[in-house]
């Protein structure tokens, strides 16, 4: 492959693995312009069918990517209230619905700005209200728990 304004476009020969890692000298990636290229040199793999070679130089760009978002572009735990409106969003839920299922309009909003804890019947009711709604979803109390 070689890369044509950041695409890869097959050669008429296979490169080994090693004539990879010497043509792209892939490396920690430590600032955004080695990230976009890096970001670059992947999406345009994506595009077509991979050698051996190439599947592995492409894991291991992967890889140096996510080490590089994860330094730069954390992303934390989802709260309780983003989770429950997330949930709500998906499934078109309103607070007067949660009402029932949590005690009052001013608990599920308490809940979603994160200034009200559920209780562990109360997670799980959650998780049984949101799981009767699509077969699809597996929540337990614990989606929806601190503990």
């Amino acid at each position: 492959m070689i890369r044509k304004g950041g695409k890869m476009t097959p050669t008429s020969s296979q490169q080994s693995y090693t004539d990879l890692l010497i043509k792209y000298q892939p490396k920690p990636i430590k600032t955004l312009e080695e990230y976009n290229v890096a970001l670059t040199i992947v999406e345009g793999m994506m595009s077509g069918e991979l050698t051996e070679a190439e599947t592995k130089l492409f894991d291991l760009l992967v890889l140096l990517i996510e080490t590089y978002e994860a330094q730069h572009y954390p992303i934390g735990e989802p709260t309780i209230g983003a989770t429950l409106e997330s949930l709500m969003h998906e499934f078109d839920v309103n607070s007067s619905t949660l009402a029932e299922v949590l005690g009052s309009v001013e608990q599920v909003r308490e809940v979603i700005n994160g200034q009200r804890e559920v209780s562990k019947s109360q997670a799980e009711s959650l998780a049984k209200f949101f799981n009767d709604l699509s077969y699809e979803l597996s929540l337990t109390y614990k989606d929806f728990s601190n503990k």
